[in-house]
């Protein structure tokens, strides 16, 4: 499953443009355009969408596998949440 930066990234390469290109064509800098890559930041929705423009992609080919892990992982922490108020509950009786 490819998180956000190597989708840009791999949209990027897809379309033949450098990052200069990219980041000229979406109207900010090669270095936001490598902080994104990395997964240092990520895009503000705006961005993403003129990304998406830029590189003919949906939206939803750069947020579907990520809201798909997010919310595993928000399901995760409630499981372990019901975990410890389950043993509270038999430590009560």
């Amino acid at each position: 499953m490819l998180n956000i930066g190597e989708k840009i990234k791999q949209a990027r390469k897809t379309k033949r443009f450098t990052q200069d290109e990219l980041a000229r064509a979406i109207g900010v800098s090669d270095k936001s355009v490598s902080a994104y890559e990395s997964s240092r930041i990520n895009p503000p929705l705006p961005v993403l969408e003129k990304i998406a423009e830029s590189t003919n992609h949906s939206m939803s080919y750069f947020l579907e596998d990520t809201l798909e892990a997010d919310i595993m992982a928000k399901l995760k922490e409630i499981e372990v949440q019901f975990s410890e108020i389950k043993e509270l509950l038999k430590r009560r009786k």
